[in-house]
């Protein structure tokens, strides 16, 4: 019996490694493409600056991308910190959550050399929405399958699940920003730091 168990379930620790190292090398990544700017003529003080002007665009991007990596990588650590198990299924719903997250330093800096066209913005937000989509998948697939530990807090679960929702919702509303003022769609992703502070005191 226990080793048709160990067939079907696995350990999580080797996919929290896998979770890890994948997170440090796209936030490393998201930095790695800030270039310092090449100078157009004669190199001076004020060419310098208006060079360094022009990557606040890339650098806004690559803050709040950073932020929300940091974010998603917390959530996911604080659900496996209470998932202990998994199958096929849920093994590859992470892979899949995954490679979204490896996207985004791609999608971060579309939007911050063409943040003028409403295509780069949309494409960052389907990529948001996709991990807030898969890390909510993950949590609901976790919790229905029973790989949860038995002590988890009830409280605990509905918090998770209120949370993921949360995130999913404001991607879907910065989506729909990247239609009529894309430049500023990215802003709404701050409004999950106060809106969680309040699911938690709920």
């Amino acid at each position: 019996m226990d080793s048709q168990n160990s067939a079907t379930f696995m350990d999580t620790k080797r996919l929290e490694t896998l979770v890890d190292g994948i997170f440090a090398i796209a936030m490393t990544l998201l930095v790695l493409a800030l270039a310092v700017p090449d100078v157009a003529g004669p190199l001076t003080n004020a060419a310098v600056q208006t060079s360094l002007y022009d990557l606040i665009p890339s650098f806004y991007t690559m803050v709040i991308s950073f932020i929300l990596l940091a974010l998603f990588w917390s959530n996911h650590h604080r659900a496996f910190h209470r998932i202990h198990q998994m199958d096929n299924v849920l093994l590859w719903i992470n892979v899949i959550w995954l490679l979204f997250i490896v996207l985004v330093p791609f999608s971060a800096s579309l939007t911050g050399k063409y943040g003028q066209f409403p295509i780069a913005h949309i494409i960052f937000n389907l990529n948001m929405l996709g991990i807030a989509f898969f890390l909510g998948l993950n949590w609901f697939y976790a919790r229905r399958n029973h790989f949860l530990h038995e002590k988890v807090d009830p409280r605990q679960i509905t918090v998770t699940k209120r949370a993921n929702i949360l995130f999913i919702g404001i991607a879907l509303l910065a989506l729909l920003l990247s239609f009529v003022v894309p430049r500023f769609s990215a802003l709404v992703y701050l409004l999950i730091f106060p809106m969680e502070y309040l699911i938690n005191k709920l």
